[in-house]
């Protein structure tokens, strides 16, 4: 039945998308006015709509607003540091329904998943561990407390679902300054829509192969004096195979939903929401097989899944007191939870939960003394709690509960200072982070970065200096596991925060009305006290250096109205120093990552966009069947999707994906990953 279902409809219309996008840019250019050369057209201004839906604007363009960069909304060009957004028309013209696989495409920014739908995944920015990568929603730190390092990589797969998105910004390089322990990396700012008037709806319904669903929805309205945003989301999937008899299946319930109110013309009250519960089957990991030289295909164990659940309250009040002065008090409460299950266990208590819980207020004040000079003043407080549980011996038949449970605090003072000078062309910050966490010792880093712009010819120069610091886990600490009825600690309590130290310099131009902009960044980061696990101590333990460096760059093109195109380049070094004093290769880091987005409007209702991705050879380290530790060199890879949506009318769009369009057979450090898959499904809007 599904193999008749893909010859007679995926098949023809996977055919008739691939000759639209090789096709429709000659045609329009046949039929397009203004490809006879109309350059004295006024510049086109983003409206929201898709495609040739764009207005034109015979008087200005505005300009594009970050509050990422600074914590205070800053146009994005006058940003002085480096920062890629994402908005909900790049996610709409690619019909990409998780947020990580839009991430990657940016410059400097890794997107690793290991195998198809729901698996663990990360996100690394310049070649830095995952865990010194910041996740936020509506600005507010979302971190699950239970993890071996404080990541959020058990959950980004996870995230799914863009009808309530707004954009996602995504702040590069060394950042604890404003944003704390865990932000040497950067920063990945989630920003839902909020406060937009009247009523609106959305259904989007998509199918794929595996008999995949993933369905999502929003309804919203709103007035001056409130608002309201509930985004409901469910994917189901029997998943992936890889030639075993099992497969990888995967549910996920989510929900997203934001309210605000507005009791005083100058204050706000907010609510937001978001919350994910999934259940996942779990596997074994792939293995080195000597006569091949290639890794085994992991394969999925019938009798062992997780069931994982991420959710985040939060509360926020802003008041605008004096055009001088205005403020905001926060707040969030958020749990992660993570149990392991064994099916054919005939007990019911035979499992291994890792749950966690974070508490997050801040205040931040924004004094805007003059309009050369602003400060910024604010202090944050958390609190983090890991709850674990293993049964004690259940191979002895005992499976009483093994509790290990820590906690602690911390609490910080932040401050900055914005200047510009020569009417905005001369860009300036400084700031400074006093940091006391309750198991170590105080810490303050230090920034400071600026800009100038060259009005005249559209070029900004842009350079950074900071100082970062990241807090060991609890996990780090403490954490441990059980074997026969003993609490075996892996943790250490000797370990030190990380520290680093990290620059960047950059340029960034625009031409012809903004119809090309293109940009090239230099970095450079070191580490300190990197933590590691070691295995033959057994235990987390503090290492010398870590070194990166590379450079990213962009080139954004649109030179019809029909056509833009997107390309994004990035190269890495990352270098770790060795007990011995040598320095060597880091593992997962590509040096090189090319990244080409084409998206074509050949017409009023039809937008098609294809990715192309390439990935330069890595270090992977893998256990080969003897169970002896290698390190295998990961080929190169090129990946291709292909997307294209049809407006039917006004309310209604079809919309179809093709994830690996030439059906690479390729892994992703070590895990094979899917091959040709076809997606497909229509949208209605009111």
């Amino acid at each position: 039945m599904k193999r008749w279902i893909y010859s007679t409809f995926a098949r023809p219309m996977l055919y008739c998308l691939i000759l639209l996008c090789l096709c429709a840019p000659l045609c329009t250019f046949a039929d397009d006015p203004a490809a006879g050369g109309n350059e004295g057209k006024a510049s086109k201004e983003k409206t929201g709509g898709e495609g040739k839906g764009e207005k034109e604007s015979t008087k200005f363009r505005l300009p594009e607003m970050v509050v990422t960069a600074t914590r205070t909304e800053t146009p994005q060009e006058e940003a002085t540091k480096s920062v890629s957004v994402i908005t909900a028309k790049d996610m709409n013209e690619q019909q990409q329904t998780f947020l990580p696989e839009l991430m990657g495409e940016q410059p400097g920014v890794y997107f690793r998943q290991l195998g198809g739908l729901g698996q663990w995944s990360s996100i690394t920015i310049r070649g830095a561990s995952d865990r010194n990568t910041l996740f936020q929603y509506n600005s507010l730190p979302l971190r699950d407390a239970a993890d071996t390092q404080n990541t959020l990589s058990y959950f980004i797969e996870d995230m799914f679902g863009t009808s309530s998105l707004d954009r996602v910004e995504i702040l590069k390089g060394t950042n604890s300054t404003l944003y704390g322990s865990q932000a040497m990396g950067g920063v990945i700012n989630i920003i839902p829509k909020k406060w937009q008037k009247g009523f609106s709806g959305e259904l989007r319904n998509e199918i794929g192969p595996n008999n995949t669903y993933i369905g999502n929805g929003r309804i919203s309205y709103g007035q001056d004096k409130f608002y309201f945003d509930i985004n409901p989301m469910y994917l189901t999937t029997d998943g992936e195979k890889y030639g075993g008899d099992n497969s990888f299946y995967y549910r996920n319930k989510g929900l997203t939903a934001g309210a605000g109110i507005r009791p005083l013309d100058n204050a706000t009250l907010e609510f937001s929401v978001l919350a994910f519960d999934s259940k996942l089957a779990l596997g074994d990991s792939p293995q080195l097989n000597p006569a091949t030289g290639k890794p085994n295909k992991q394969q999925a164990d019938p009798d062992q899944y997780r069931e994982g659940l991420l959710y985040q309250l939060g509360l926020a009040w802003n008041h605008e007191v004096t055009p001088r002065w205005d403020y905001s008090v926060r707040g969030t409460y958020g749990e992660t939870e993570r149990h392991y299950f064994h099916l054919s266990s005939p007990h019911p208590r035979d499992q291994s939960n890792y749950d966690g819980q974070t508490t997050y207020l801040d205040t931040q004040h924004n004094l805007h003394l003059t309009d050369w000079l602003t400060f910024n003043i604010g202090a944050d407080y958390e609190k983090a709690v890991f709850d674990g549980r293993e049964p004690s011996s259940p191979s002895m038949g005992d499976f009483t509960p093994v509790r290990f449970s820590k906690e602690w605090t911390s609490w910080d003072l932040f401050t900055q200072a914005q200047l510009a000078f020569l009417d905005r062309s001369l860009l300036f910050t400084a700031g400074g982070r006093y940091n006391a966490p309750q198991a170590f010792d105080e810490k303050t880093v230090w920034e400071v970065s600026g800009a100038y712009i060259l009005k005249p010819t559209h070029t900004k120069f842009h350079a950074h200096l900071g100082t970062g610091y990241r807090t060991p886990s609890l996990y780090e600490t403490y954490g441990g596991y059980v074997w026969n009825g003993t609490l075996v600690t892996i943790g250490n309590k000797d370990l030190v925060p990380e520290e680093s130290i990290g620059y960047e310099f950059g340029i960034d131009q625009s031409f012809l009305n903004d119809k090309v902009q293109a940009g090239a960044t230099y970095f450079n980061t070191r580490f300190k006290n990197w933590i590691g696990f070691d295995s033959l101590a057994f235990q987390y333990k503090n290492a010398d250096k870590t070194e990166l460096s590379g450079i990213e760059s962009y080139i954004k093109v649109k030179p019809f109205p029909w056509l833009k195109v997107n390309l994004a380049y990035t190269y890495v070094d990352t270098r770790v120093e060795e007990a011995n004093g040598d320095w060597v290769r880091g593992s997962y880091q590509p040096h090189n990552k090319l990244n080409l987005v084409t998206t074509v409007y050949p017409t009023d209702r039809l937008t098609v966009a294809c990715s192309v991705a390439y990935y330069d050879s890595k270090l992977v380290p893998l256990y080969d069947t003897s169970w002896n530790q290698v390190q295998w060199k990961e080929p190169s890879k090129w990946v291709v999707d292909l997307s294209g949506t049809y407006k039917v009318a006004r309310f209604m769009d079809i919309f179809m994906r093709v994830q690996n369009l030439a059906n690479k057979n390729y892994t992703e450090s070590g895990y094979q990953m899917p091959g040709r898959s076809v997606y497909g499904g229509v949208k209605l809007s009111f």
